[in-house]
C-alpha cells in the first residue's frame, strides 16, 4: 500500500498552521480584535490563511482517497502533492506580499490540480 499522503497532509497542514500564526501576529501587532479593522494588512492575513484552508482540506481528503483506490501510484501521489504544495506556498506568499501574477499562477494550478485529482480518483474507481 502506498503511503505519501501523510507527509503532504503534513507540510500542507503546517502552512495552514503558519498561516494562521500569522493571522495572529498581525492582529497583535496592529492591535485589532476582531474583523480586520479596515486594515489591508490584517484583510490579507485573514484571507491567506482562509483561503488555504479552503483549499488545503479538501484537496487532502482527495490526495487520500486517491491513494486508497485500486492503481494508485506513488509517484502520481508525489506529483499531485509536491504541486500543490509549491502552488499553496505560492498563493500565500503572493496574498501575503507577492506580486498578483504569482497569486493567479498559483489559483490556476491549484483548481487544475484539485480537478485533475479528483478526475484522477474517478478513473480509478469506475
Amino acid at each position: 500500500m502506498v503511503t505519501e499522503t501523510p507527509l503532504f497532509a503534513a507540510l500542507l497542514l503546517l502552512l495552514v498552521t503558519l498561516l494562521g500564526v500569522n493571522t495572529s501576529l498581525t492582529r497583535m501587532r496592529l492591535k485589532i480584535s476582531d474583523g480586520d479593522g479596515g486594515d489591508k494588512h490584517m484583510h490579507r492575513a485573514i484571507r491567506a490563511h482562509a483561503n488555504a484552508l479552503e483549499h488545503v482540506l479538501p484537496f487532502v481528503l482527495l490526495l487520500y482517497f486517491y491513494e486508497q483506490s485500486p492503481g494508485a501510484s506513488p509517484a502520481a501521489i508525489r506529483w499531485f502533492g509536491g504541486l500543490f504544495l509549491a502552488a499553496r506556498v505560492g498563493h500565500a506568499v503572493a496574498m501575503l506580499r507577492g506580486p498578483f501574477d504569482l497569486r493567479r499562477l498559483a489559483a490556476t494550478m491549484t483548481i487544475v490540480l484539485e480537478v485533475w485529482l479528483a478526475l484522477a480518483l474517478l478513473r480509478n474507481l469506475l
